[in-house]
């Protein structure tokens, strides 16, 4: 009976949101859509055990159907004048929302499941594809974790801006640094909202890369995109960084800037420069400082290959460098890791209990270079041919 009233309010939720699609869009309608795929996707795993009768997770996804099935019947009376309630109910969706994709396997949408991927599906992988890590499966990194923990919560300085560079070459360990950090209980705790930007260029965005980020940022932030369009339409870049300023405004928000790239144009580097600086008296919104709010603890972790890049945003003093590694324990705990698991596609299983355990991880540390990334890499490697040798006896016979 609890799973015939679940899935009743579910498809009502879905039902009442094809309907709002006949005609023009309700407001919130992306924020709305999808929460719609999260809860596909719920419903069609195993996190809703225990389908006859009233388990702890089937309790926490009916309270939400509840509020979903109400709040989308106020939003088809609203319109995009009523602000101030939208804002209220925007916020709301974007708590259910980081709050499903918890209980989603993988983060892997549905559309993605069914080898398709529509244009809300590619928002989705903008913003979560790399702010998510199994933090008991990176080695080697506890003293750098500790370092940058007591950097960003730093003691005394409740108020005041922080901007943190992690530089480094590709592979040695920077994303995966701030993964950690980002997903920490006492990080979490501290700071609200927590976004990740992924700064590497994503096809079919803006040509000008400083008004794709910034769009990003908003869009992390729960901004809805049609306003976001509109914000660009009307007021080009300046209007999207006072949007931004609004939207963090007394706020104590955690922001990563993950994989920074140099740009040539001189007038780019300038807009990324200096992120502690203070809006400026003549009112110019120019440069991605001023769409920072300062003044509430707010701060901004800035990963890069290129050290004066990272130099020129965040201050040399302020730099952590991350240096090829040279610990072989840790590099096998990567490979073994890698070998057991595969690929994040691949959920098959292995147990690899090798014989020449020692030999191999002299072998591991020399192939890696120092490169925690190559260690991955080659323990899926691996992972596949361990399953090919394990198929092999079948094929044969």
């Amino acid at each position: 009976m609890a799973q015939e009233i679940d899935r009743f309010l579910k498809e009502q939720f879905c039902n009442g949101l094809k309907v709002g699609e006949s005609g023009s869009k309700i407001p919130l309608h992306t924020h709305f859509e999808e929460i719609s795929k999260l809860l596909e996707q719920i419903f069609q795993s195993s996190w809703l055990a225990d389908a006859d009768r009233d388990s702890p997770n089937r309790e926490k996804v009916r309270e939400k159907l509840y509020y979903l099935n109400n709040v989308l019947t106020e939003c088809q009376m609203l319109s995009w004048r009523d602000q101030l309630t939208l804002c209220k109910i925007r916020r709301k969706l974007n708590e259910i929302t980081v709050e499903l994709r918890d209980w989603v396997p993988n983060g892997v949408t549905t559309a993605q499941l069914n080898g398709q991927v529509s244009p809300s599906d590619e928002r989705q992988v903008t913003q979560w594809s790399t702010r998510v890590v199994d933090a008991s499966k990176v080695h080697g990194f506890d003293n750098e974790v500790t370092l940058l923990e007591k950097l960003v919560l730093r003691q005394g300085s409740n108020d005041q801006f922080k901007a943190i560079g992690i530089v480094g070459k590709a592979g040695v360990g920077k994303t995966t640094l701030c993964q950690v950090i980002f997903n920490k209980p006492e990080v979490q705790k501290y700071f609200l909202p927590r976004i990740w930007v992924c700064m590497s260029r994503k096809p079919n965005e803006d040509n000008d890369t400083r008004v794709a980020i910034v769009k990003r940022m908003l869009d992390c932030l729960g901004v809805d995109e049609d306003i976001i369009k509109k914000v660009h339409g009307d007021h080009s870049l300046k209007g999207l960084l006072y949007a931004l300023h609004q939207q963090l405004y007394r706020k104590r928000y955690l922001i990563v800037l993950d994989d920074a790239r140099n740009n040539d144009a001189e007038e780019t580097q300038a807009f990324y420069g200096k992120l502690d600086s203070l809006l400026s008296r003549d009112g110019k919104w120019d440069c991605l400082a001023y769409g920072l709010p300062k003044g509430c603890g707010g701060a901004v972790i800035v990963t890069s290959r290129n050290e004066e890049l990272a130099k020129d945003m965040v201050g040399e003093e302020n730099l952590l460098r991350l240096l090829p590694r040279s610990d072989s324990e840790s590099f096998w705990k990567i490979f073994k890791d890698a070998v057991e698991k595969g690929t994040d596609e691949d959920s098959t299983r292995l147990q690899f209990k090798p014989s020449n355990v020692e030999d191999l991880k002299k072998q591991i540390l020399q192939k890696c270079d120092g490169f925690p990334i190559t260690a991955k890499m080659l323990g899926e490697i691996m992972h596949v041919k361990q399953l090919q040798d394990q198929a092999a006896p079948n094929v044969t016979q």
